[in-house]
This record gives structure tokens, sequence and C-alpha cells, in this order.
């Protein structure tokens, strides 16, 4: 067991019943970017080389095209490439979606597609991604929010991140029309934020531009930005993070990949 999990289960241990326990996952080589939805797993590395977890081993992505960020979910599974051109996973193989550049793109909540172009925010209607098959165009919604430069939604509507690490939220954003609640900033005194991810299940968690985990207490229905942020330790510093079926997926600033449970 390595010096960095031995520390992160001491925290875990030494914190109560209801922390966070964390364990080294499967390695891959110097890893950037996770993503984890509906029991699928895919992560990227700096070389820009693309896996997929099977079992306990990481099975290479082989193509002509490289991802620097993947995401999966409703839609099925997306990448952005490192010239910021956006894919689609099709028949095993990424196929390139013309149009719109992004620099970050989430497949999570109802449908919904979601992207950033690093300062603006936009939307693809359900329709759209779910019968893009390689050929043809998509139209995306510009969404008329803060410049936001990362950008996710999950079971209690989406959350952004602006150029400057401000969090806002909104309530719902509705995937066959991408019409929009209302965005709201959410107060996180000086912290500032590199990225938000929103689970299926309503659970939401922060990466901070210090490379600190938080989790978003008190999310539900009735309140669905929460009430404060609380840190879950880690020890060093995180660079990328994702949630899915009761496990916390983080990659470190050394690029070594952990898997936590609540």
């Amino acid at each position: 067991m390595t010096a960095l999990v031995c520390f992160v289960l001491l925290l875990s241990l030494v914190s109560g019943s209801h922390a966070w326990r964390c364990q080294e996952g499967p390695t891959l080589n110097r890893a950037t970017q996770i993503d984890a939805s509906k029991g699928q797993v895919f992560a990227s590395n700096v070389y820009n080389q693309n896996f997929f977890l099977n079992g306990v081993y990481w099975t290479y992505l082989h193509g002509p095209q490289r991802m620097k960020h993947i995401t999966t979910g409703d839609t099925g599974t997306w990448g952005v490439s490192t010239k910021n051109q956006l894919y689609k996973m099709i028949g095993g193989n990424f196929t390139r979606v013309p149009g719109l550049s992004l620099s970050q793109v989430d497949a999570g909540g109802d449908g919904l597609l979601v992207g950033s172009t690093g300062s603006r925010a936009y939307c693809l209607r359900t329709a759209y991604a779910r019968a893009f098959k390689g050929a043809g165009s998509v139209s995306w919604s510009a969404l008329p929010a803060y410049s936001l430069k990362y950008y996710s939604c999950g079971l209690y509507g989406c959350w952004g991140v602006d150029t400057i690490g401000r969090v806002f939220h909104t309530r719902a954003v509705n995937p066959n029309s991408c019409s929009q609640t209302g965005w709201q900033y959410i107060n996180s005194g000086s912290l500032k934020m590199k990225m938000v991810e929103a689970a299926s299940n309503g659970l939401v968690f922060g990466l901070s531009t210090n490379g600190k985990v938080y989790l978003r207490a008190g999310v539900n229905a009735g309140r669905t930005h929460g009430t404060f942020w609380s840190n879950i330790p880690m020890g060093v510093a995180m660079r990328h993070l994702s949630y899915d079926l009761g496990r916390l997926w983080v990659v470190s600033n050394a690029g070594n990949i952990m898997f936590c449970m609540h």
C-alpha cells in the first residue's frame, strides 16, 4: 500500500463513522481525467490516451482520435479532442460531430448533453444528442448564463463554474428545449472552484482550484442548491473527480487514481 493511500485511510478512520474511505484504484499511468456513469468508467492520461475500466484493468481504446476529456451518460459516450473538437462514440470508435468547438462536455442529467467553450455554456437537446449516428450536424443552444468554464448536470439541476472560480446553480434545464429556470450564484466565501460534478443520485462534489475535494451538503428536492461545502480530506491535491454508484473517483495531481466510498 502506498504512503498516499495510508494517509488517506488514516484521515478516514480518525474523522468518524461517516467518513469517506479511500483506496487505490486500478493503476493508470499519469491519469488526468475520469468520468463515471451507469456503472461505466472512462479515463484519459497525460498523453491523451483513453481507457475503459474492465473489471480491475484499464482497456485501451484504440482509434485514430485521442480525447482530452470523456463523458458518458444517457445520451452516449462523448469526447473532446486536443483540438477542442467534439466526438461521439459510435460502434466502439469516436466519430467527429461537426460544429461547435468545446473544451469540456458533460452527458449527465436526464438526457442532457451540455458543454463549455471555456467561457460560454451550451446545451444540446436530447433529440439531437441521441439521434446523431455519425452523419449530419447538430444544433446547440447557447445558454444565457455567466462565463462558465465547467458545466455539469445531475438529479437536482445543473451546476457551473465561471472563469474566476465562482459557482452557479440552476434548478433545471429542459432536455427537450434547453430552456432553464435561471441561474443562482452560490456564495462560497473565499473558496474558488475548478469544477463541480453533479451525480445522478443528487450528490454534488466540488474540486477547488488548490486541489481540495468538497461535498455540497443539504442538497435535496426542496433545496436543490444545498447549504454549504464540506471538505473531504484527501491528503494530496486532486485534479479531477467523478461519482457513480457509491464511488467517488478522484485523480491526483501526480496522476494516481483512487476511489472513495462513504
